[in-house]
């Protein structure tokens, strides 16, 4: 599974030569049993972009990375229902190869300075990596979940002390037996509690949820870490002992749906109010270009379907949404890009800006372009006055 190293590492690549390989391929719906329209399309896509090597003198760098995707062209169906992104440029030894989720739009085989790497962030982000901790006094148990796979991590019992079914004499005892469960399932609590921040210290998932009894779920809260509570979704009605995988990842899913889903809206209001009252807020492709190339971008916001014309000076970094010859600010050629949000995505993986998707069913967001980012700061009120005040 591709991690975000691996997305940092791909981000700074830079081909001065304009080598860098990018190859997505996403299995289609078989037409015949043979599958042969899966290698028939790769190769046109080898053949065109040896084509396109050759009108730019390019075409030594590139050809045995290109050749190499060719020969792949017959096994590709191997890989089953799993799409695939390589990522290679021979003349610096690299090549990268990934199975990926089978979401991306289209295969495609690209050839530029950088990797294009907008479809494969935009499927990442799909990726759900969680962990849900299932609780009682008596037991707990945790499982992870990954790209709607479940697997179950770990199972233990907590081991209550013995006791009989006497309370004593005329129920002396009985206050003592129920002080006593009560601190022995606190003690479970706490262990459960270490475990889940081992498990995020080690970076295994992204977000917790818990499944528990009503009752319960306040003695669980009550001992998570910080951390576990940052990364803490809510709870959800289930009982731990009898539950089932299949309804566990079902419960767990929507909720995190859900969650998702309310955390963009809140987003999203929470840039256009910003923009709209002259604050953090960027929307729109201009604002949004100019924000990032000035380091005041927190966190982009880009439409699953965003896509533009634009160039890219590869000598300064400038984009602009306006074709151009040469870069407004070095003077130098520009690059023309059929879609800009691979420029912009690329910008943002290699300054660690977070980039959160949203659907094609947004009205709002549909209305300022499909693209705004949450600032961190405005640099044109940066003034002494406004730094003063």
């Amino acid at each position: 599974m591709i991690t975000r190293d691996d997305i940092r590492e791909l981000a700074n690549f830079h081909s001065p030569e304009a080598c860098a390989v990018t190859f997505y391929y996403q299995p289609p719906t078989p037409l015949n049993k043979s599958h042969r329209e899966e290698s028939i399309r790769v190769k046109d896509l080898v053949r065109n972009a040896l084509r396109e090597a050759e009108k730019k003198g390019k075409n030594g760098g590139a050809r045995p990375d290109l050749d190499r995707i060719n020969a792949m062209a017959e096994t590709l169906r191997a890989t089953g229902q799993k799409a695939k992104a390589i990522f290679a440029c021979s003349k610096e030894g690299f090549w990268r190869e990934f199975d990926v989720p089978a979401q991306l739009p289209k295969s495609n085989l690209l050839l530029n300075q950088r990797f294009h790497l907008k479809p494969l962030a935009a499927v990442l982000d799909g990726v759900q990596h969680f962990c849900v901790l299932l609780a009682d006094r008596a037991k707990a148990r945790i499982f992870e979940i990954v790209n709607g796979e479940i697997s179950e991590k770990l199972d233990f019992v907590n081991g209550l002390t013995r006791r009989g079914k006497s309370a004593g004499w005329q129920g002396y005892d009985a206050g003592h037996v129920e002080r006593r469960q009560t601190n022995e399932a606190i003690q479970h609590f706490k262990a459960v509690a270490d475990y889940i921040e081992q498990y995020f210290e080690r970076g295994h998932c992204d977000r917790l949820l818990v499944g528990c009894h009503d009752d319960i779920w306040p003695e669980i809260h009550q001992q998570l870490h910080s951390n576990a509570k940052q990364k803490l979704v809510g709870h959800f009605r289930i009982d731990p002992k009898s539950a089932t995988a299949e309804q566990i990842k079902q419960m767990a899913s929507e909720m995190l749906r859900e969650f998702n889903a309310r955390q963009k809206d809140a987003l999203i209001q929470e840039v256009i109010g910003e923009a709209h009252g002259n604050g953090r807020g960027a929307i729109g492709l201009r604002r949004v270009l100019r924000s990032l190339e000035v380091g005041e971008v927190q966190t982009l916001l880009l439409g699953s379907n965003f896509q533009a014309p634009g160039v890219k000076c590869y000598h300064c970094g400038h984009m602009d949404m306006h074709s151009a010859p040469n870069c407004a600010v070095c003077g130098k050629e520009n690059t023309e890009l059929e879609d800009i949000g691979d420029g912009i995505v690329g910008h943002a993986l290699r300054n660690n800006i977070e980039i959160v998707y949203i659907g094609d069913d947004h009205d709002e967001f549909d209305k300022i372009g499909r693209i705004a980012a949450l600032l961190r700061f405005r640099a044109d009120q940066n003034t002494p006055m406004k730094v003063a005040s």
